[in-house]
Formats: C-alpha cells, structure tokens, sequence
C-alpha cells in the first residue's frame, strides 16, 4: 500500500485504547503495540524523523494496520501479551536482544511470591501468565494489580520492606491471620490474571458481606474499595481470547448499550451523543459543575468541560444546575441526542426549564444514586433496570464520570483557596 495512502488511513484510526498489528507487504504481522489512544500512537510511528535504526527498518515495511480496540489498558496489556505470543512478531522478537519471554510467576511456598521470570517451564504448583512482550509491559500490569491487591516479593525477610510502608505489601510473615489473608490474595490475583473477574468480584462481595454482617466494618470497607478499584479497571472487562474472536467486540457492545438506552427510554433516535452533567458542593462555597461527552458509547475526553458556578453562593444545586445549562448552551457546541443530570425529580425538572427557555427538544432524564433509578419527563415513577442491564451499566458509567470530574475540580479549587489563606 503507498504510504500517503496508509497514513491517510492512519488518520481515521480511533483515539479509544487498544492493539495495533504492523504487516508488510506480503500481510505478515511483523510488529505488535499497545496505545492508550490508537491514532496517536500510530501516527507518532509517520510523523517523526530519526526514530532510530530498528524503527526506522520497521516503519520501512509496514504496509497494512490493523488494530483491535479494548476497553481499557489493563485489557491493553494482557491482548498486547497474548497476540505476541501466538504471531511472535519479527520486530517484537528482535526488540528482546535474543532474552527469553518474561512471565508473572505466582509461587508454590508457603507464602506465594509474586515476581517475574524468564523461565517458560512449568513448574508443579506454579502459576504462570505470559508472556509479556517487554519487562515494561510486565512492571505495568504488576503495578495495577498491586494498587489492588498487595502482594509480597520476598522470601523470609528480616523486617518490613519499603512496600510494607507504603501499603503495598501485606508483610504475611507477621502473623499467622496476615498469612491466612494473602493466601486468600494469591488466589484473587490468579484469577484477575485469568479473566475470571466476575467470579472474582463476587468472592469479594461475598467477604464483604460477612465482614459486615459480624460487625468488621474495618475490614468490610476495605474490601467495599477493592471491589470499587476492580470494577474501574475491569468495568467491562474481556480476556484477550474474546478480543480474538470478535475484533469488533467493543463497537458492538457500545452499540447494543445504546440501543438498550433508546428502548428503556423510548427516545425517537440511537443517542450517538450524550452529554452529562453533575454539580459539587460543599455549603454552596467553591461549587463546580461538569459536563462530560460520550460520542458512540465511549468517553470523548476532548470535549468535556468544567463549570465554576458564578451566580450562587449557597447550596442549591438547582439554581447551579440550571447556570452550568444555560452558559454550556449559549456556546455553539454540538447539541446531544440525550442529556442526562445526575440527580432526581429536582434535578430533571431543573433541566428541562433551561431546555424549554432555550426552546431546545432534546430528550433530558436523570440518574437518581441512592436507588439508580432512571427519572424520565411525563412519568410519575422512575425507571428502575436490572443491574445487569446494558442501558443502565452505560448510564452508570456516564454519571460516575460527570461526578468524578466535578468533585476532582471542587477539590483543586478548595486546595487552591487553602494554600491562598495559609500563605
């Protein structure tokens, strides 16, 4: 393929997370990356001069791109992993100096350590993921899974490590109850290296429940924000063989979502472009409102916007509501399919007053926490959906992120006029 008409290809790459396939010109795949943006990543490969010998050979002969999209960089990573290991890549190869794959190895002892090796044999009692494609690769699923759970390097130490300091390690040496719960931990990280998530978020809650339930509320709320880091990096986590056997995976998941959304909510059209919007407070002081875009299912970053509410000084999230409306529709943005407030009957009914000043027919509801009920214009009683229901878990997902952006931006304002009085 001429090269002004790949890069014009190139161009039209998605900005979503995933996998891209180097071939030449006889449609061997000769190279393997991951990109948390797919287009930039590529296109980082056409633009610059100079990207040394090996890469430069690379880039002289690719001719095709191929690429899968995933939902996430954990996914990312474990599909880079999984393709390499099958295609085994020319330039992937070389890019090892001729060093044997590295592999996450979970041990047999009687305190499981978690290390990496570059032994492919396998040994009884001995779990092995891999291989990775490069010792980054390896340190960067280690260091997700750590932040979840905390594992242990090392083999009888003397005293606690720096990680046991910094909560990353749960020193099982201690105690014959800390030995107990990391082997519990080995179990859980074996299982999120296997793609058995489900089962796996539910042994979790299962824990959490009769932690509470005999009064461990400690311990219950730890395990409340495990189950909460998983579900952020495994929202709709796939194993690398799902990827495989339908490269569309996440286009079609995105489109049976949205077509969910437009039956439970009966609007006349597939919302294609979705805006959300929430407000933080504290005592009215500091208020900060968030407008988040989802474009196809999937956050369009480039277009979400932050609120600092001018006109109100006391805690109404009403009145706020409809300021951050009325100044985001005096711009000459693109109107949404469908609006959704994070909020109740108030919310919905503050919303839809802008809408109606505005003389604006845009579908409006809003997403109620405490139940996750749906409040829709012209019904008495909200919408309630299975927790297993696509239109919800899209729903979910977008007011989780309107509020995260609002209440991140409520606090770098509230750091910022503390740091202004203690100066």
């Amino acid at each position: 393929m001429p090269k002004n008409i790949l890069k014009d290809k190139i161009k039209k790459l998605p900005v979503d997370p995933g996998v891209y396939l180097f071939l030449n010109a006889s449609k061997e795949i000769i190279y393997v990356g991951k990109a948390i943006s797919l287009r930039k990543r590529v296109s980082s490969y056409f633009v610059k001069e100079n990207l040394g010998p090996k890469t430069d050979r690379l880039v002289s002969q690719i001719a095709y791109v191929k690429f899968i999209k995933v939902f996430s960089e954990f996914e990312a990573l474990l599909l880079e992993a999984e393709l390499i290991k099958s295609h085994k890549p020319f330039f992937n190869v070389q890019a090892k100096d001729d060093k044997s794959p590295l592999y996450i190895k979970i041990t047999n002892d009687d305190i499981p350590l978690v290390t990496v090796t570059r032994r492919e044999k396998r040994e009884r009692g001995v779990y092995l993921k891999g291989p990775f494609p490069s010792a980054k690769t390896t340190r960067d699923v280690l260091k997700i899974i750590r932040k979840i759970f905390p594992y242990c390097r090392h083999k009888n130490p003397k005293k606690p490590c720096l990680y046991v300091h910094l909560g990353l390690c749960p020193y099982p040496y201690g105690s014959q109850d800390k030995k107990e719960k990391y082997l519990q931990t080995a179990e859980k990280i074996k299982k999120l290296l296997s793609g058995k998530n489900k089962a796996l978020i539910r042994d979790i809650a299962k824990q959490m429940q009769s932690a509470s339930k005999n009064l461990r509320y400690e311990e219950a709320s730890e395990l409340k924000l495990k189950i909460q880091k998983l579900q952020y990096i495994l929202t709709t986590f796939h194993a690398p063989r799902e990827f495989l056997e339908r490269p569309t995976l996440v286009d079609d998941l995105n489109m049976t979502k949205l077509k969910d959304l437009k039956e439970k909510l009966e609007i006349h059209k597939i919302p294609k472009r979705i805006e959300c919007y929430d407000i933080s407070n504290i005592g009215g002081k500091l208020a900060t409102g968030s407008m988040v875009v989802f474009k196809n299912g999937r956050a369009g970053k480039g277009e979400y916007r932050r609120f600092r509410i001018k006109f109100k000084k006391t805690a109404d999230d009403y009145d706020m509501l409809r300021e951050i409306l009325a100044r985001r529709f005096k711009h000459e943005w693109p109107h949404p399919d469908l609006i959704i407030i994070d909020g109740g009957r108030g919310q919905l009914n503050a919303a839809l007053s802008i809408m109606s000043k505005y003389k604006l027919s845009i579908p409006v509801v809003s997403l109620a926490k405490k139940l996750e009920t749906i409040f829709v214009p012209g019904k008495v009683l909200p919408i309630s959906l299975e927790k297993d229901s696509p239109a919800r878990q899209l729903a979910q997902a977008i007011r989780d992120e309107a509020h995260r952006v609002a209440i991140r931006y409520h606090r770098l304002l509230r750091s910022k006029d503390f740091l202004r009085k203690n100066q």
